[in-house]
Protein backbone atom coordinates (compact mmCIF):
# COMPACT_ATOMS: atom_id res chain seq x y z
CA UNK A 1 0.00 0.00 0.00
CA UNK A 2 1.38 3.38 -0.99
CA UNK A 3 1.92 6.03 1.71
CA UNK A 4 -0.92 8.10 0.23
CA UNK A 5 -3.39 5.22 0.47
CA UNK A 6 -2.25 4.30 3.97
CA UNK A 7 -3.00 7.86 5.17
CA UNK A 8 -6.45 7.83 3.57
CA UNK A 9 -8.37 6.29 6.56
CA UNK A 10 -6.90 8.90 8.93
CA UNK A 11 -7.85 11.68 6.54
CA UNK A 12 -11.39 10.31 6.25
CA UNK A 13 -11.67 10.11 10.03
CA UNK A 14 -10.54 13.72 10.36
CA UNK A 15 -13.02 14.75 7.66
CA UNK A 16 -15.89 12.95 9.41
CA UNK A 17 -14.97 14.69 12.68
CA UNK A 18 -14.98 18.05 10.95
CA UNK A 19 -18.37 17.32 9.36
CA UNK A 20 -19.71 16.30 12.79
CA UNK A 21 -18.66 19.67 14.19
CA UNK A 22 -20.49 21.66 11.49
CA UNK A 23 -24.02 21.46 13.05
CA UNK A 24 -22.59 22.60 16.42
CA UNK A 25 -20.80 25.52 14.75
CA UNK A 26 -23.99 26.44 12.88
CA UNK A 27 -26.16 26.41 16.00
CA UNK A 28 -23.53 28.37 17.94
CA UNK A 29 -23.45 30.95 15.15
CA UNK A 30 -27.26 31.31 15.20
CA UNK A 31 -27.41 31.74 18.99
CA UNK A 32 -24.47 34.16 18.96
CA UNK A 33 -26.00 36.25 16.18
CA UNK A 34 -29.31 36.53 18.05
CA UNK A 35 -27.50 37.60 21.22
CA UNK A 36 -25.48 40.17 19.28
CA UNK A 37 -28.73 41.62 17.91
CA UNK A 38 -30.04 42.25 21.43
CA UNK A 39 -26.72 43.72 22.54
CA UNK A 40 -25.28 41.08 24.86
CA UNK A 41 -21.56 41.39 25.66
CA UNK A 42 -19.54 38.22 25.03
CA UNK A 43 -22.46 36.97 22.90
CA UNK A 44 -20.26 34.41 21.16
CA UNK A 45 -19.27 32.92 24.50
CA UNK A 46 -22.88 32.52 25.64
CA UNK A 47 -24.17 31.36 22.25
CA UNK A 48 -21.48 28.70 21.88
CA UNK A 49 -22.07 27.48 25.42
CA UNK A 50 -25.80 27.02 24.81
CA UNK A 51 -25.08 25.18 21.54
CA UNK A 52 -22.58 22.96 23.37
CA UNK A 53 -25.14 22.12 26.05
CA UNK A 54 -27.75 21.23 23.39
CA UNK A 55 -25.42 18.83 21.59
CA UNK A 56 -23.76 17.54 24.76
CA UNK A 57 -27.08 16.55 26.30
CA UNK A 58 -28.16 15.30 22.88
CA UNK A 59 -25.45 12.65 22.98
CA UNK A 60 -22.56 13.95 20.91
CA UNK A 61 -19.17 12.47 21.79
CA UNK A 62 -17.26 15.44 20.50
CA UNK A 63 -15.10 17.51 22.84
CA UNK A 64 -12.86 20.49 22.32
CA UNK A 65 -9.29 19.23 21.65
CA UNK A 66 -7.03 20.15 24.55
CA UNK A 67 -4.48 22.12 22.43
CA UNK A 68 -7.32 24.17 20.94
CA UNK A 69 -8.71 25.02 24.38
CA UNK A 70 -5.21 25.85 25.65
CA UNK A 71 -4.70 28.18 22.69
CA UNK A 72 -8.08 29.80 23.38
CA UNK A 73 -6.97 30.47 26.97
CA UNK A 74 -3.84 32.10 25.58
CA UNK A 75 -5.86 34.37 23.31
CA UNK A 76 -8.17 35.17 26.23
CA UNK A 77 -5.13 36.21 28.27
CA UNK A 78 -3.83 38.46 25.49
CA UNK A 79 -7.31 39.90 24.95
CA UNK A 80 -7.58 40.75 28.64
CA UNK A 81 -4.04 42.17 28.67
CA UNK A 82 -5.10 44.89 26.20
CA UNK A 83 -7.19 46.44 28.96
CA UNK A 84 -4.67 46.04 31.77
CA UNK A 85 -2.36 48.63 33.19
CA UNK A 86 -0.05 48.58 36.21
CA UNK A 87 -3.12 49.64 38.18
CA UNK A 88 -3.95 45.99 38.86
CA UNK A 89 -0.74 45.67 40.87
CA UNK A 90 -1.59 48.92 42.64
CA UNK A 91 -5.07 47.58 43.40
CA UNK A 92 -3.62 44.40 44.87
CA UNK A 93 -1.03 46.29 46.90
CA UNK A 94 -3.45 48.92 48.23
CA UNK A 95 -6.49 46.73 48.79
CA UNK A 96 -4.87 43.43 49.79
CA UNK A 97 -6.68 43.26 53.20
CA UNK A 98 -10.00 43.72 51.40
CA UNK A 99 -9.03 41.12 48.78
CA UNK A 100 -8.25 38.54 51.47
CA UNK A 101 -11.38 39.45 53.44
CA UNK A 102 -13.69 39.10 50.42
CA UNK A 103 -11.97 35.87 49.37
CA UNK A 104 -12.55 34.46 52.87
CA UNK A 105 -16.23 35.47 52.75
CA UNK A 106 -16.61 33.83 49.32
CA UNK A 107 -15.12 30.59 50.63
CA UNK A 108 -17.43 30.71 53.67
CA UNK A 109 -20.39 31.16 51.31
CA UNK A 110 -19.22 28.18 49.26
CA UNK A 111 -18.86 26.12 52.45
CA UNK A 112 -22.43 26.98 53.50
CA UNK A 113 -23.76 25.95 50.08
CA UNK A 114 -21.75 22.69 50.14
CA UNK A 115 -23.01 21.89 53.63
CA UNK A 116 -26.61 22.51 52.54
CA UNK A 117 -26.13 20.18 49.56
CA UNK A 118 -24.88 17.47 51.86
CA UNK A 119 -27.64 17.92 54.48
CA UNK A 120 -30.64 18.30 52.21
CA UNK A 121 -29.52 17.52 48.66
CA UNK A 122 -28.23 13.98 49.07
CA UNK A 123 -24.75 14.88 47.82
CA UNK A 124 -21.90 13.03 49.58
CA UNK A 125 -19.63 15.07 51.85
CA UNK A 126 -16.43 15.26 49.81
CA UNK A 127 -18.03 16.00 46.40
CA UNK A 128 -20.23 18.62 48.09
CA UNK A 129 -17.17 20.42 49.49
CA UNK A 130 -15.01 20.20 46.38
CA UNK A 131 -17.85 20.93 43.97
CA UNK A 132 -18.78 24.11 45.84
CA UNK A 133 -15.29 25.63 45.95
CA UNK A 134 -15.31 28.67 43.62
CA UNK A 135 -12.32 28.79 41.32
CA UNK A 136 -10.73 26.67 38.63
CA UNK A 137 -13.47 24.21 37.65
CA UNK A 138 -11.12 21.91 35.75
CA UNK A 139 -8.64 21.85 38.62
CA UNK A 140 -11.36 20.88 41.11
CA UNK A 141 -12.44 17.96 38.91
CA UNK A 142 -8.82 16.77 38.54
CA UNK A 143 -8.31 16.95 42.32
CA UNK A 144 -11.49 14.91 42.79
CA UNK A 145 -10.32 12.09 40.53
CA UNK A 146 -6.83 12.11 42.03
CA UNK A 147 -8.27 11.65 45.54
CA UNK A 148 -10.82 9.00 44.64
CA UNK A 149 -13.80 11.37 45.00
CA UNK A 150 -16.76 11.00 42.62
CA UNK A 151 -15.57 13.33 39.87
CA UNK A 152 -18.91 13.14 38.03
CA UNK A 153 -20.70 14.93 40.87
CA UNK A 154 -17.91 17.51 41.22
CA UNK A 155 -17.88 18.12 37.46
CA UNK A 156 -21.67 18.51 37.32
CA UNK A 157 -21.61 20.97 40.24
CA UNK A 158 -18.68 22.99 38.90
CA UNK A 159 -19.84 23.23 35.29
CA UNK A 160 -23.47 23.87 36.20
CA UNK A 161 -22.36 26.79 38.35
CA UNK A 162 -19.95 28.01 35.67
CA UNK A 163 -22.73 27.95 33.06
CA UNK A 164 -25.01 29.80 35.48
CA UNK A 165 -22.33 32.42 36.12
CA UNK A 166 -21.78 32.99 32.39
CA UNK A 167 -25.51 33.53 31.87
CA UNK A 168 -25.85 35.68 34.99
CA UNK A 169 -22.87 37.97 34.34
CA UNK A 170 -23.91 38.35 30.69
CA UNK A 171 -27.37 39.47 31.85
CA UNK A 172 -25.77 41.80 34.40
CA UNK A 173 -23.49 43.30 31.76
CA UNK A 174 -26.49 43.86 29.50
CA UNK A 175 -28.89 45.42 31.99
CA UNK A 176 -26.75 47.05 34.68
CA UNK A 177 -25.52 50.59 34.06
CA UNK A 178 -21.76 51.07 34.07
CA UNK A 179 -20.63 53.95 36.24
CA UNK A 180 -16.89 53.56 35.98
CA UNK A 181 -16.42 55.36 32.69
CA UNK A 182 -14.16 52.52 31.54
CA UNK A 183 -13.84 51.90 27.87
CA UNK A 184 -13.39 48.53 26.33
CA UNK A 185 -10.24 48.09 24.40
CA UNK A 186 -11.20 47.36 20.86
CA UNK A 187 -9.79 47.52 17.35
CA UNK A 188 -11.14 50.12 14.98
CA UNK A 189 -9.74 48.17 12.05
CA UNK A 190 -6.50 46.44 11.15
CA UNK A 191 -4.34 48.23 8.61
CA UNK A 192 -1.35 46.88 6.73
CA UNK A 193 0.94 48.51 9.25
CA UNK A 194 -0.78 46.65 12.10
CA UNK A 195 -0.04 43.17 10.77
CA UNK A 196 3.38 42.81 12.46
CA UNK A 197 1.66 43.58 15.80
CA UNK A 198 -1.10 41.08 14.93
CA UNK A 199 1.48 38.35 14.29
CA UNK A 200 3.38 39.13 17.51
CA UNK A 201 0.11 39.15 19.48
CA UNK A 202 -0.79 35.74 18.03
CA UNK A 203 2.63 34.37 18.92
CA UNK A 204 2.20 35.70 22.43
CA UNK A 205 -1.13 33.85 22.65
CA UNK A 206 0.53 30.71 21.27
CA UNK A 207 2.99 30.77 24.17
CA UNK A 208 0.11 29.24 26.15
CA UNK A 209 0.97 25.89 24.54
CA UNK A 210 4.30 26.02 26.37
CA UNK A 211 3.08 27.82 29.50
CA UNK A 212 0.47 25.12 30.17
CA UNK A 213 3.37 22.94 31.35
CA UNK A 214 4.23 25.43 34.12
CA UNK A 215 2.80 23.48 37.04
CA UNK A 216 3.84 26.14 39.54
CA UNK A 217 1.44 28.69 38.02
CA UNK A 218 -2.32 28.02 38.22
CA UNK A 219 -4.13 28.69 34.92
CA UNK A 220 -0.72 29.28 33.34
CA UNK A 221 -2.12 28.98 29.81
CA UNK A 222 -4.06 32.19 30.38
CA UNK A 223 -2.02 34.00 33.04
CA UNK A 224 1.41 33.74 31.37
CA UNK A 225 0.42 35.43 28.05
CA UNK A 226 -1.74 37.87 30.01
CA UNK A 227 1.08 38.97 32.32
CA UNK A 228 3.62 39.29 29.48
CA UNK A 229 1.09 41.13 27.34
CA UNK A 230 0.13 43.46 30.19
CA UNK A 231 3.78 44.38 30.79
CA UNK A 232 4.34 45.12 27.10
CA UNK A 233 1.06 47.03 26.73
CA UNK A 234 1.48 49.17 29.84
CA UNK A 235 5.12 49.94 29.11
CA UNK A 236 4.32 51.45 25.72
CA UNK A 237 6.89 49.21 24.02
CA UNK A 238 4.24 47.28 22.13
CA UNK A 239 0.50 47.60 21.46
CA UNK A 240 -1.51 44.40 21.30
CA UNK A 241 -3.63 44.04 18.16
CA UNK A 242 -6.04 41.13 17.78
CA UNK A 243 -8.36 40.40 14.89
CA UNK A 244 -12.06 40.46 15.72
CA UNK A 245 -12.31 36.97 14.24
CA UNK A 246 -9.68 35.68 16.66
CA UNK A 247 -11.57 37.17 19.61
CA UNK A 248 -14.85 35.65 18.43
CA UNK A 249 -13.25 32.22 18.01
CA UNK A 250 -11.69 32.50 21.47
CA UNK A 251 -15.09 33.17 23.02
CA UNK A 252 -16.65 30.34 21.01
CA UNK A 253 -14.06 27.75 22.05
CA UNK A 254 -14.37 28.63 25.74
CA UNK A 255 -18.16 28.50 25.48
CA UNK A 256 -18.11 25.12 23.72
CA UNK A 257 -15.67 23.74 26.30
CA UNK A 258 -18.16 24.52 29.07
CA UNK A 259 -21.27 23.47 27.17
CA UNK A 260 -20.02 20.11 25.94
CA UNK A 261 -19.25 19.06 29.52
CA UNK A 262 -22.97 18.47 29.96
CA UNK A 263 -23.72 14.97 28.67
CA UNK A 264 -26.96 13.05 28.66
CA UNK A 265 -25.29 10.09 30.36
CA UNK A 266 -23.93 12.09 33.29
CA UNK A 267 -27.20 13.95 33.76
CA UNK A 268 -29.26 10.75 33.75
CA UNK A 269 -26.94 9.01 36.24
CA UNK A 270 -27.06 11.97 38.62
CA UNK A 271 -30.66 13.00 37.92
CA UNK A 272 -31.77 12.93 41.55
CA UNK A 273 -29.07 15.44 42.48
CA UNK A 274 -29.71 17.90 39.65
CA UNK A 275 -32.47 19.97 41.35
CA UNK A 276 -30.38 20.40 44.50
CA UNK A 277 -27.29 21.28 42.43
CA UNK A 278 -29.24 23.90 40.46
CA UNK A 279 -30.59 25.41 43.68
CA UNK A 280 -27.08 25.44 45.18
CA UNK A 281 -25.70 27.25 42.13
CA UNK A 282 -28.43 29.85 42.42
CA UNK A 283 -27.77 30.20 46.15
CA UNK A 284 -24.06 30.79 45.52
CA UNK A 285 -24.89 33.42 42.91
CA UNK A 286 -27.21 35.18 45.36
CA UNK A 287 -24.55 35.10 48.08
CA UNK A 288 -22.07 36.49 45.55
CA UNK A 289 -24.54 39.31 44.85
CA UNK A 290 -24.79 40.10 48.55
CA UNK A 291 -21.01 40.21 48.75
CA UNK A 292 -21.04 42.60 45.79
CA UNK A 293 -23.37 44.90 47.75
CA UNK A 294 -20.94 44.74 50.69
CA UNK A 295 -18.00 45.45 48.37
CA UNK A 296 -19.74 48.57 47.04
CA UNK A 297 -20.23 49.83 50.60
CA UNK A 298 -16.50 49.46 51.26
CA UNK A 299 -14.98 50.31 47.88
CA UNK A 300 -16.15 52.94 45.35
CA UNK A 301 -16.84 50.71 42.34
CA UNK A 302 -19.79 50.49 39.94
CA UNK A 303 -22.39 47.70 40.35
CA UNK A 304 -21.15 45.63 37.41
CA UNK A 305 -17.54 45.68 38.61
CA UNK A 306 -18.62 44.68 42.11
CA UNK A 307 -20.74 41.78 40.84
CA UNK A 308 -18.01 40.48 38.53
CA UNK A 309 -15.43 40.77 41.32
CA UNK A 310 -17.44 38.50 43.61
CA UNK A 311 -18.94 36.20 40.94
CA UNK A 312 -18.02 32.55 41.77
CA UNK A 313 -16.90 31.66 38.25
CA UNK A 314 -13.83 30.82 36.23
CA UNK A 315 -11.32 33.65 36.00
CA UNK A 316 -11.06 33.76 32.20
CA UNK A 317 -14.82 33.75 31.61
CA UNK A 318 -15.52 36.48 34.16
CA UNK A 319 -12.57 38.54 32.93
CA UNK A 320 -13.54 38.48 29.26
CA UNK A 321 -17.11 39.45 30.17
CA UNK A 322 -15.64 42.26 32.27
CA UNK A 323 -13.69 43.52 29.25
CA UNK A 324 -16.68 43.18 26.92
CA UNK A 325 -19.01 44.81 29.46
CA UNK A 326 -16.80 47.86 30.15
CA UNK A 327 -16.23 46.99 33.82
CA UNK A 328 -13.08 47.99 35.70
CA UNK A 329 -10.98 45.05 34.57
CA UNK A 330 -8.09 45.69 36.94
CA UNK A 331 -10.38 45.51 39.98
CA UNK A 332 -12.22 42.41 38.73
CA UNK A 333 -8.98 40.59 37.94
CA UNK A 334 -7.44 41.55 41.28
CA UNK A 335 -10.28 39.87 43.19
CA UNK A 336 -10.67 36.91 40.82
CA UNK A 337 -6.94 36.18 40.61
CA UNK A 338 -6.37 36.28 44.38
CA UNK A 339 -9.29 33.92 44.92
CA UNK A 340 -8.11 31.60 42.16
CA UNK A 341 -4.65 31.28 43.70
CA UNK A 342 -6.10 30.67 47.16
CA UNK A 343 -8.53 27.99 45.93
CA UNK A 344 -6.09 26.18 43.64
CA UNK A 345 -3.12 26.28 46.02
CA UNK A 346 -5.00 25.65 49.26
CA UNK A 347 -8.17 23.94 48.00
CA UNK A 348 -7.10 20.40 49.02
CA UNK A 349 -6.05 21.59 52.50
CA UNK A 350 -9.30 23.52 52.93
CA UNK A 351 -11.25 20.46 51.80
CA UNK A 352 -9.52 18.15 54.28
CA UNK A 353 -10.02 20.53 57.21
CA UNK A 354 -13.69 21.07 56.42
CA UNK A 355 -14.32 17.34 56.03
CA UNK A 356 -13.20 16.76 59.65
CA UNK A 357 -15.95 18.92 61.09
CA UNK A 358 -18.66 16.80 62.81
CA UNK A 359 -21.51 18.45 60.90
CA UNK A 360 -21.69 16.33 57.76
CA UNK A 361 -24.26 13.69 56.98
CA UNK A 362 -22.79 10.34 55.92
Amino acid sequence: MTPLLSELPERLTGMRRLVAWLPIFALAAVFSYLLVLVGFPAATLLGAMVAGIVFGVGGTRLSVPKPVYTLAQGFAGVFIARSLTPSILIDVAVHWPLLIFMTALTLVSAFIVGWGLNRWGGVPKMPAILGSLPGMSGAMVIIAYERGIDGRVVALMQYTRLASVIVAVSLMSHFLPNMSGAAVAGDTGVTIGDWPAVVISMLLAASSLVAVRFRFLPAAAMLFPMLIGAVLESSGIFHIVLLDEAIALTFAVIGLEVGLKFTGASLSQLARMIPAILVSGLALLILGGLLAVLLRLIMPVDPLTALLSTAPGSTETVAIVAVAGDAEVSVVLAFQTVRMFVVVLFGPVIMQQLSRLPIWRS
